[in-house]
């Protein structure tokens, strides 16, 4: 709010670019002419005003809309995201369940992990471009929302040039004097209420800086939007998989609770978890980490000799992974994957593979 101290009562009185001549103080009811270095500064603030291009004042109709229709908008953005997360969350469940109630662990918390990260960051996108828009709402309403009135009863004043508005077109009114676009929505101008701030001085720089921060609040809002929902799934993507490098990199000591036994497969002498098979009796399960070739479970006929092999007897063992094929250099426990194997290949790179899956001396995989 333009203001000069009363030269009566020496109280701040608000002032207009259109009477720059004029004034009048609701605390002590002076009328009468500003005092000469407040008056000059009023004439050099409206020469700024009339300088620019008037469109930088105005609102675009798209704008326009947007502020009339800002709580229908809002409703209907988050219908669309509640609409579109119901298929990610009923995938997500199907998932999660399908993991609760598989008998094999291994590959669980990538899974668990990256389903848990979609759902998160449909939800999160949705989260996001709403808040994003509610706060490019707020500024846009306060960048353009008119002054207050002083007192019940009094119109509002233009927030560029602080001259008095007359009925407008609905939410919003054009000043008569600078023709810049005021809105006047009475919950906006309540709020900005508490935000208002009495510029004594420099007038011209205040001026001119409302001015920039419409036009700074007035553009690139769709733009906005559209980065923030194509930035938060891109963020979560990056999350996942960060999730997922670190817990590759931790390793801890073998779960020995974990036994495994080597049975003939297709592909030879294969390594897999000693469990409860499906139909009853005892089987041995290769894992989701196994190769192609390898079923998912294999049953161990009844009275059947089970071949059991400990991890750490895998050391120096040539071994056929999903991978590839090389000599095991070393066991370890991984969250994502279980017990695991490092192996090094002939020309001297590694790879880490889950112990379930592993084919002794098998053929190199297709």
């Amino acid at each position: 709010m333009l203001a000069v101290h009363c030269p009566r009562c020496g109280r701040p009185a608000p002032v207009s670019l259109a009477s720059p001549d004029l004034m009048d103080c609701a605390a002590c009811h002076y009328r009468g002419p500003l005092p000469v270095e407040a008056a000059q500064g009023l004439r050099a603030a409206a020469h700024v005003v009339f300088q620019t291009d008037v469109r930088r004042r105005q609102l675009s109709e798209a704008l326009r809309r947007r502020l009339v229709t800002a709580s229908q908008r809002h409703a209907r953005l988050l219908v669309v995201f509640a609409l579109a997360s119901v298929p990610i969350t009923l995938l997500g469940a199907l998932i999660v369940l399908g993991v609760w109630v598989s008998p094999d662990t291994e590959g669980n918390v990538i899974t668990g992990g990256m389903t848990v990260a979609a759902w998160l960051g449909t939800v999160g996108t949705g989260a996001a471009v709403l808040a994003v828009m509610r706060s490019r709402q707020r500024r846009l309403e306060e960048a353009c929302a008119a002054r207050p009135p002083a007192a019940p009863g009094e119109p509002a004043a233009c927030h560029v040039c602080g001259a008095p508005l007359g009925a407008g077109d609905g939410a919003i009114a054009r000043c008569g004097f600078c023709a810049a676009d005021n809105l006047v929505a009475a919950a906006v101008l309540e709020r900005v209420r508490a935000r208002q701030v009495v510029i004594l001085r420099s007038f011209e720089q205040a001026v001119s800086a409302e001015l920039a921060s419409f036009g700074r609040a007035t553009s690139g809002a769709a733009a906005v939007v559209v980065a923030t929902a194509l930035a938060v799934p891109v963020a979560s993507f990056v999350l996942a998989v960060a999730v997922t490098l670190v817990g590759e990199s931790r390793r801890s000591p073998v779960d020995a609770a974990v036994t495994y036994a080597v049975v003939g497969t297709p592909l030879g002498q294969c390594i897999g978890k000693i469990m409860p098979g499906k139909g009853g009796g005892t089987a041995v399960r290769f894992g989701g980490f196994r190769r192609a070739e390898l079923p998912e479970e294999q049953a161990i006929a009844p009275g059947a000799p089970i071949e059991a092999v400990s991890p750490g007897s895998l050391v120096g063992r040539s071994v056929t992974a999903k991978q590839g094929a090389g000599v095991v250099q070393g066991v370890f426990s991984s969250p994502l994957t279980g017990n695991s194997v490092e192996v090094r290949r002939e020309e001297g790179t590694s790879f880490t593979s889950s112990i379930a899956g592993l084919c002794l001396s098998g053929s190199p995989p297709r």
